[in-house]
């Protein structure tokens, strides 16, 4: 078995890397946008009833694309990884 990694298989792990720093960079965007809409306090962000409540909208499809596309898009990688040794 050779240890040498060709460099079409590189591009599984480093898709799956960009995956999830992508959606950890889009949380902490939207987490820095939210804190500081709240300590301004300006109204250009769209509410939906309290800050709570809007806070919730708005990381509700971060938290779903988190918990199911993130791993999906994994496993579909990890299958593609495997498939070209």
């Amino acid at each position: 078995m050779s240890l040498r990694n060709p460099a079409g298989r590189v591009r599984y792990p480093l898709a799956l890397l960009a995956v999830v720093i992508g959606v950890l960079l889009l949380e902490f965007l939207v987490e820095v946008t939210l804190n500081r809409y709240v300590e301004t306090g300006t109204t250009w962000l769209p509410m939906v009833g309290t800050i709570g409540e809007t806070a919730t909208a708005y990381l509700l499809p971060l938290s779903l694309l988190s918990t199911f596309v993130v791993p999906a898009v994994a496993f579909y990688l990890g299958v593609r990884y495997a498939r070209s040794a």
